[in-house]
């Protein structure tokens, strides 16, 4: 049924259950998640002179180790998977790379936002549900279900020894 699957991946809770949620669907078709993070441009600090905004590289480094422990969870459940960073608007990145991969699915969390909140910042899946190049699935954690996705565990670091 899918074969190429697009996970905008944030790693936040509704990240989280929007990732475990992909892992079972990607399993039972055999599809590759081509999961996605994106840098919001509008977020990072702008430079004046030059009219752009520029991305430091802490935001760029936890971005990417986001990036790499969803990769490696659904590596080590089994899927084929691969991980990209993008920068730009959220929901035109998402459609961006859904078109360029030839995505099937493209599936995201749903964060809770009350009425005002989602007036004034948007919502990315209903953004892309108004031109979607392919199916979309918004991933919502079902009520009464305890949270079933550990937050991520940090890497512990090498080199260093207790004294």
């Amino acid at each position: 049924m899918y074969q190429r699957i697009l996970l905008a991946f944030d790693g936040s809770p509704d990240g989280r259950e929007a990732l475990a949620q992909v892992e079972g669907l990607a399993l039972s078709c055999g599809a590759t998640v081509h999961l996605l993070a994106i840098v919001d441009r509008t977020e990072s600090m702008p430079v004046v002179e030059a009219m752009s905004f520029v991305v430091s590289d802490a935001q760029r480094l936890a971005v990417q180790e986001v990036i790499d422990e969803g990769v490696r969870r659904l590596h080590g459940a089994g899927c084929s998977t691969v991980g990209a960073l993008r920068y730009g608007r959220p929901s035109e990145q998402i459609v961006q790379v859904a078109r360029e991969i030839g995505a099937d699915l493209i599936v995201v969390g749903h964060r809770d936002q009350g009425t005002l909140a989602r007036w004034l910042n948007g919502s990315v899946g209903e953004t892309i549900l108004h031109k979607p190049p392919c199916s979309v699935l918004v991933a919502v954690k079902p009520e009464g279900r305890m949270d079933n996705v550990k937050p991520f565990e940090r890497p512990k670091t090498r080199g260093k020894k207790a004294s």
